[in-house]
C-alpha cells in the first residue's frame, strides 16, 4: 500500500524565493542588490543551521531578483545512506507545489484560445460528474482550481491509497455527497483539482502529463522537471524521501503521485523552479517572450474565494487558483 501523504511530506525540501516577493519584473524594485545579497547571506545561513540542527537532511534554495536568478544552491545530501550532496540541479518531488506550477499549464492553455477558466467541465469532459447534477452541469475550471467545488475536503485521497486509478477515482467522485453548497466554502480537494487540470488538457487533446510538458516544461528550457512519476525515478541527481525514526533521518518511503498528477505530481529542481519564478514575476513573459498569456496568469494571481481569516488582524485570507502555496 502507498505510504500516506501526511508521514511522506517530512522529506528532503526544496525552495524557490523571490526577491522582491511582491513586484513584478518591469517594475522598478525599491530593493537594492546590496540588501538582496545581505538576505541571501543570511538565507545560507538559515539553511546551514538547519541542516546542523538535523531539522531536514537537506535543501535546496534559489533566489529570483529582477528577472535573474541570483543565488542557487544546495545543502546537506539527497540520500542519508549514501550522503550524496545536494546541488542547484538536484530534482525534488514538489507535492503540492505542484498546483502552482499546473495552474501555469492551465493559464497557458487558456491563452490559447480553445477554453476559459470558465469553461464548463461538462463540456471538456462528459464522463465527468459529481453528486448533484446541476453541478455537474455547471462546475468550471476554475471551480476546481479555487476548491469550491462542494467537495468535502481531500475527498478522493483515500482512494488513491487504496490503489485505486485517476480515473476511478475521478468516476466515484459522482457518488461523493457534497460538503458544502456549490461555491459557498473552501474546501480542499486533490482530486478535484486533478480533474480539472485533465479536463483542460483534453480540449486540447493531450493528457495532462504531455500538456505540462509541450505547453510549460520544454518552453522555458526546464529540462529537469516532468509530472510523471518514472521521469522522477530515473533522474540520477534526485532527493529521496525522509522520515525521522528515533531522531535520526531514514530514507524508507517512496511516493508515486501519478494519480493526482495535476495537484501533486510534479518534479523539478531549484535552478528549473527559479525559470518558472521569472515567469511568473514577468506576468507570463520569459526571455523576451510572452510563453503565457499575461491575463490568463493574471487570474492565478487574484482572489478567488475566502479560505479562513487571519488571527492577527481579522482580515480574510483568501484562495488564488491554484496557486496557495505560492508565496
Amino acid at each position: 500500500m502507498p505510504i500516506n501523504r501526511s508521514i511522506f511530506l517530512a522529506q528532503t525540501i526544496a525552495l524557490i524565493l523571490a526577491a522582491p516577493f511582491c513586484i513584478n519584473a518591469q517594475e522598478k524594485s525599491h530593493v537594492t542588490s546590496e540588501q538582496v545579497t545581505h538576505a541571501v547571506q543570511e538565507l545560507e545561513k538559515l539553511a546551514q543551521k538547519q541542516i546542523q540542527e538535523n531539522v531536514v537532511p537537506g535543501i535546496a534554495i534559489a533566489v529570483v531578483f529582477q528577472d535573474k536568478a541570483v543565488y542557487a544552491k544546495g545543502f546537506g545530501v539527497r540520500d542519508v545512506n549514501t550522503k550524496q550532496p545536494i546541488d542547484a540541479d538536484t530534482v525534488f518531488q514538489l507535492a503540492s507545489v505542484s498546483k502552482s506550477i499546473g495552474s501555469t499549464v492551465v493559464a497557458e492553455l487558456v491563452g490559447e484560445g480553445k477554453i476559459t477558466w470558465d469553461s464548463k467541465l461538462s463540456a471538456l469532459d462528459p464522463a465527468f460528474a459529481m453528486f448533484d447534477p446541476w453541478v455537474t452541469r455547471e462546475i468550471t475550471i476554475r471551480d476546481m482550481y479555487a476548491h469550491r467545488s462542494s467537495l468535502p475536503e481531500h475527498a478522493g485521497d483515500l482512494l488513491e491509497d487504496l490503489e485505486f486509478t485517476r480515473t476511478e477515482i475521478l468516476h466515484r467522485l459522482r457518488f461523493q455527497h457534497p460538503g458544502s453548497s456549490f461555491r459557498s466554502h473552501y474546501a480542499y480537494t486533490n482530486f478535484g483539482m486533478t480533474e480539472g487540470g485533465v479536463a483542460a488538457a483534453k480540449a486540447y487533446g493531450l493528457e495532462w502529463e504531455k500538456a505540462s510538458e509541450q505547453k510549460l516544461y520544454r518552453l522555458l528550457g526546464m529540462t529537469s522537471t516532468s509530472s510523471r512519476y518514472a521521469d522522477f525515478v530515473a533522474r540520477p541527481n534526485k532527493a529521496l524521501g525522509h522520515v525521522l525514526v528515533d531522531g535520526k533521518w531514514v530514507q524508507k518511503f517512496k511516493r508515486d503521485p501519478d494519480t493526482e498528477s495535476p495537484a501533486g505530481g510534479a518534479s523539478s529542481s531549484v535552478n528549473d523552479l527559479a525559470k518558472w519564478m521569472r515567469l511568473q514575476l514577468a506576468n507570463g513573459k520569459f526571455g523576451g517572450k510572452q510563453i503565457v498569456d499575461e491575463k490568463a496568469l493574471a487570474a492565478t494571481h487574484h482572489p478567488q474565494i475566502v479560505n479562513g481569516f487571519n488571527p492577527f488582524h481579522s482580515n480574510a485570507d483568501f484562495l488564488r487558483v491554484g496557486m496557495e502555496r505560492w508565496l
